[in-house]
């Protein structure tokens, strides 16, 4: 098989999108010896200081370069379970003002690497490059930005929603992933299998691993790169007798007073933390439930702002997932008990996708667009 190189911009909305893309990169490259990759991300180098080096990243690290790049606004997040729209209008703003220049840099970036393929997961901006260079294209997602700016009322985010559209027709491909908004700016669309992190131990290996007690649940705080105000929580009403809360990999840090029943545990491999824990308290990201998923970890999951994602991860959370919903109140309070013994309840129904190769199926589209 041919040589490949691929140049992959990662958005930086979040850990997901580098999650999931850089997982899927790596895995393709270890089946492709003579493959390599670029990966354009605000946060890529930052994310792959917290994996595991004797997992598949030390395995292929030497054939991906990172370049911080951000080429998408995204949305602007007061902490993980709250968006500034405001700011987001002033980021639109001067993002566009500083368009034509990004452009011409990354477009004369592009025509050294001389890649053979350029991946976008899941900015439009990419395709502005890979359409004027001739070069094909592929966007993996789960949503595309025209269709969550479309959602709010304002003039700026409305004329900015048609402008992408434009941008996300020039892609040649679209794999879209399970857990997805519609998808309609890209024209030639297929859907794909679910794509995330596997653990590497079953359940006892992980807990044995990570000196999880017996008799103790283990609660795992996963609200991603923003994070969450620890002064929110009622630290009086937290009893660690019998639960622990858990923070893994490059999670943001707990300021308890006295950090009593708390587990920080650093570049560990995230998804067999995720197999270890009893519990994962998040709010519904594509990252983090594609990856409890195939830890088969049940989710207490929370309100997340008015984010328009947030209604087709919940619908899919309720008929897939052991999950259940908790109020910002009773998680900041510790009144965990109804909720998690509602997850464990919960009746659940598994969809074929979230059973497919889904990179052998990414792989397969790359090389028949780049045939």
């Amino acid at each position: 098989m041919k040589k490949i190189h691929i140049s992959a911009f990662v958005s930086g909305h979040g850990f997901g999108h580098i999650s999931r893309s850089l997982e899927a990169i790596l895995q393709i490259l270890i089946k492709n010896p003579e493959w390599t990759a670029t990966i354009h991300s605000p946060r890529g180098e930052e994310f792959a200081s917290s994996l595991d080096v004797s997992g598949i990243w030390g395995m292929a690290r030497s054939r991906i370069q990172f370049k911080k790049t951000k080429l998408d606004v995204g949305i602007v997040q007061k902490d993980s379970l709250g968006i500034d729209l405001d700011a987001t209008e002033s980021e639109i703003l001067e993002f566009k003002k500083n368009k034509d220049s990004l452009l011409q840099s990354e477009t004369e970036y592009i025509k050294k690497e001389r890649p053979d393929l350029i991946w976008s997961d899941s900015s439009s901006f990419p395709f502005l490059i890979s359409s004027d260079l001739k070069i094909p294209s592929l966007f993996l997602g789960n949503f595309t930005w025209d269709y969550i700016y479309s959602y709010y009322e304002s003039e700026i985010f409305q004329k900015y929603s048609e402008e992408l559209k434009q941008e996300y027709a020039l892609c040649d491909l679209g794999l879209v992933l399970p857990l997805s908004c519609p998808v309609t700016s890209i024209r030639s669309t297929k859907k794909i299998g679910l794509l995330g992190r596997k653990p590497n131990l079953t359940k006892e290996e992980a807990r044995r691993y990570y000196g999880f007690e017996d008799g103790i649940d283990y609660y795992l705080f996963s609200f991603g790169a923003y994070g969450i105000d620890s002064s929110h929580f009622d630290w009086k009403k937290w009893d660690p007798s019998k639960r622990r809360i858990v923070i893994g990999g490059i999670e943001w840090k707990i300021e308890a007073k006295n950090n009593l029943g708390i587990v920080t545990i650093p570049n560990c491999h995230y998804p067999d933390l995720l197999r270890a824990s009893d519990f994962v308290l998040t709010k519904p990201g594509y990252g983090i439930l594609s990856e409890s998923y195939f830890a088969g970890t049940p989710i207490l999951y929370t309100d997340r702002g008015n984010f328009p994602e947030y209604k087709y991860l919940v619908e899919t959370l309720q008929s897939q997932y052991k999950s259940s919903y908790i109020s910002h109140n009773d998680l900041f309070s510790f009144h965990w008990e109804e909720a998690s013994k509602s997850a464990i309840s919960s009746n659940v129904s598994s969809d074929p996708r979230f059973q497919k190769d889904t990179i052998q199926e990414i792989q397969d589209s790359i090389l028949e667009i780049i045939k």
